[in-house]
């Protein structure tokens, strides 16, 4: 999507006393929605990772063919795998976008991913094992070393707020190399804009066929989703620096909307078909409800 242009570098993330009390809220009822299990006790699912059989689903391009039922396959005509359950420690890595076009709109979508990272590292230091965060933009880029325990919050606080937004999205190259950089599966949560014309689909396949569990989290502004534009204007793109021209009227705020919703249903409807979790939200939405809305309805926290 192309956006009015960017306003300069956002200053540090100041994570203050009553951000802090806001997360230590988060925590308690994250707890009852997680169910309480100690750390090392997290049941998850993987293909063919466990002992225990757990379910079946239906076969997607990249899984295993050693874990097809080749029974149902004879009887139904129909390719499905069998899904197992371990009990495993559990990494949570967060992939925050860190390119240009997330700095837009108030607050920004780039300061409300860090929140919102924020606040999901800050329940996995609480309740998991491990968080790992790092940064994509041009380039796939590693923060800190895994962190472990609640004590590393101030680590992880202190990464979030000297990012800044900078440069153009290469999608597929940046999730393809954060895919290589992991050892052992992983429940990722990538948090964006998802603001690209190609490698989307091809970066968070990248992930999936590399036996992560995949969270998309899309982060769009009010002024996106609904323009507050008329008459004539010069639109500048976040990224590129394309200068776009354009008298705003009903007709094209109409227009833009159709294919905004269409883009947003595309992608919502590929996340379905290949097993990626997708959730979207705006930033006039309070980053704790949007994370207990996730704790609770999750298929990989449970």
């Amino acid at each position: 999507m192309t956006g009015a242009s960017a306003g300069s570098d956002p200053e540090p993330l100041l994570f203050d006393a009553e951000f802090l009390r806001r997360l230590e809220r988060l925590e308690w009822v994250a707890r009852r929605a997680l169910r309480g299990l100690p750390r090392g006790e997290r049941r998850t699912a993987r293909r063919g990772r466990g002992l225990e059989f757990d379910d079946f689903r239906r076969y997607q391009p990249g899984d295993d063919f050693r874990y097809i039922d080749w029974n149902i396959f004879s009887r139904l005509d129909r390719l499905v795998v069998k899904l197992y359950t371990s009990e495993e420690d559990m990494t949570l890595h967060l992939a925050v976008d860190c390119s240009a076009s997330m700095d837009f709109g108030e607050p920004s979508k780039f300061d409300y991913a860090r929140r919102l990272a924020a606040a999901l590292g800050f329940i996995g230091l609480h309740h998991l094992d491990r968080v790992v965060v790092t940064t994509f933009a041009d380039a796939h880029r590693a923060g800190p070393p895994a962190l472990v325990g609640r004590r590393q919050l101030t680590t992880l606080l202190d990464f979030l707020s000297a990012l800044r937004c900078a440069g153009s999205t290469r999608f597929d190259a940046s999730l393809r190399e954060l895919a290589a950089s992991g050892r052992g599966a992983r429940l990722v949560v990538v948090i964006s804009d998802f603001s690209v014309d190609r490698g989307l689909e091809e970066g968070l396949d990248a992930l999936r066929h590399r036996g992560h569990d995949v969270v998309a989290m899309q982060v769009l502004s009010e002024e996106e989703i609904a323009p507050p534009l008329d008459g004539a204007l010069e639109l500048v793109d976040a990224e590129s620096g394309e200068v776009l021209r354009a008298t705003v009227d009903a007709r094209l705020r109409a227009l833009y909307q159709e294919r905004l919703d269409e883009a947003l249903r595309a992608l919502e409807a590929w996340c379905l078909r290949s097993g990626v979790e997708y959730l979207r939200t705006s930033t006039a939405i309070a980053f704790e409800d949007l994370v207990l809305k996730y704790l609770r309805q999750s298929a990989h926290l449970r």
